[in-house]
């Protein structure tokens, strides 16, 4: 046995490190544990030959007042990693010309320019603001009484122009959720079109948003707790009901408290074992459905091809995806569009690329079986190429090197497979019809000292951002659990 901790948080990404170190800084004696070289989970940074990128498409949102700000606040760290918000992103609607024409590049645009855009007719124009209203302004209590509806279901309720109905779809349900529209839960889709409409998205770090989960672990040990990279968790330690502690490949350690980012299914199902839990818990573990995968590739380019635009989606009328759509995409009828997003990390940063050159990135609705490599998906990934050598004519001229990310990468770098189909998603539960909103898996197992992180319980938001607000709500109550214990028991 290992040092004793008060708390061991498994996985350092988003909403792992989140917690981790807000509790460092309240003064607990943390652990903080992950297999991987570095932080950052599914937005961890790497660099090659001068590049700096993530694994995949990473969009953080919302710009204004973000949680990433404020947990570097609370950790006196503002200083350690450079905000970087353009202002501007670079979505391009392909018209009935046939031609791929990019959005408004103001910060607050006139919304007759994106209905000009997206050719809304002008007979249209007052139920399209008459929408774009109330989404904006609904209330909290409104929205919380969406849980039971999707996204889809909500919006066919309206009159909604089809590019307008491209455009919310593309942006929020294949970019921020990775799902169907007919999926989403919209409680869930309408908080994110506020954060976003009325707060900006297109957050970056200068040194690749995973700067900021790094930056986090290094405050676990800046406030006396330790963080042990390249160390796999295999075991959460149960005894009569309560978290005993953690084995990892190399050693065992001692604690009241376990955090588990690895994921609620593999918690479950691997790290503690079914036979701790209740048997209809199992059974509601395993019907929590994940967000599809993101796949894409990265293109490292011999020259600056797309200029000044950090990120953007390029979308038509035909893109949006539903549960239909991907039924027939899954069974091997590709669409002959789909909405794909692109990110250009040197147009945030320009050190993430060698001067001249240029790394674009791309993400698109995948399947989630981790055991799917390149050949199995290879249908999907030739789609994106073919969407994005249409939108960029000049792009495939400059490719001097090209990778594809599969859910087989993201599964290794992250989330365990513990059922099948399962495990390469790119988001995580909780966030479907039913499973989203309050419905949302709590942060609580039902197991003395065990608590759950990230986009899997206790978040709402866009990926890490979502992660991250998990975090902060984590260590609250984490804190509060720990206080209470120790002063009554």
């Amino acid at each position: 046995m290992s040092d004793a901790y008060d708390v061991i948080v498994v996985g350092a990404g988003f909403g792992g490190s989140t917690s981790a170190a807000l509790l460092a800084k309240r003064g607990l004696k943390v652990l903080l544990l992950d297999k991987n070289a570095k932080a950052g989970g599914k937005a961890m940074a790497f660099s090659k030959g001068g590049y700096t990128y993530t694994a995949w498409v990473v969009i953080a949102a919302p710009t204004i007042d973000n949680v990433f700000e404020k947990v570097l606040k609370e950790l006196g760290m503002e200083n350690k990693v450079e905000l970087v918000a353009p202002g501007i992103q670079g979505a391009m609607f392909k018209q009935s010309s046939g031609k791929w024409v990019v959005g408004p590049q103001d910060t607050t645009p006139d919304p007759n320019k994106i209905f000009d855009w997206l050719e809304v007719p002008e007979a249209a124009r007052a139920d399209a603001l008459t929408l774009l209203g109330e989404l904006t302004l609904m209330t909290p209590q409104d929205i919380a009484k969406l849980d039971d509806i999707s996204f889809g279901e909500w919006l066919s309720q309206k009159k909604i122009d089809p590019g307008l109905y491209a455009f919310l779809i593309s942006c929020v349900c294949d970019g921020c959720f990775v799902l169907p529209v007919d999926s989403v839960a919209a409680s869930e889709a309408i908080i994110v079109v506020q954060q976003m409409f009325l707060r900006g998205g297109g957050v970056f770090f200068k040194g690749g948003v995973g700067r900021v989960a790094e930056t986090f672990a290094e405050a676990v040990e800046a406030f006396g707790g330790k963080t042990m990279m390249r160390s796999r968790v295999e075991k959460i330690h149960v005894e009569d009901g309560k978290v005993t502690g953690v084995s990892t490949d190399k050693e065992t350690f001692r604690a009241p408290i376990v955090i588990s980012n690895a994921g609620i299914q593999p918690t479950v199902l691997k790290l503690v074992g079914e036979k701790h839990f209740d048997k209809a818990y199992v059974n509601y573990v395993k019907d929590l459905v994940p967000s599809l995968a993101f796949i894409g590739s990265r293109y490292f380019l011999s020259k600056e091809i797309i200029p000044k635009v950090p990120f953007g989606v390029i979308f038509s009328k035909d893109s949006p995806w539903s549960i239909d759509k991907w039924t027939k995409a899954k069974a091997g009828h590709i669409p002959e569009e789909m909405s794909v997003w692109y990110e250009v990390p040197s147009n945030y940063d320009p050190n993430a690329a060698p001067k001249g050159k240029q790394i674009v990135m791309t993400g698109f609705l995948g399947p989630c079986d981790p055991k799917l490599k390149e050949k199995d998906i290879k249908a999907f990934l030739d789609k994106g190429d073919e969407m994005m050598f249409k939108a960029f004519p000049d792009l495939k001229a400059a490719i001097e090197a090209q990778e594809y990310y599969t859910p087989h990468d993201v599964s290794s770098l992250t989330r365990d497979s513990v059922l099948p189909g399962i495990g390469g998603e790119c988001i995580g539960l909780g966030q479907v019809v039913g499973q989203g909103g309050a419905r949302k898996p709590s942060v609580r197992a039902p197991i003395q000292g065990l608590f759950y992180v990230g986009c899997d319980a206790g978040g709402i938001g866009v990926g890490t951002q979502q992660a991250t607000d998990s975090g902060m709500k984590v260590a609250d109550i984490v804190m509060r659990y720990y206080r209470q214990r120790k002063a009554m028991l």
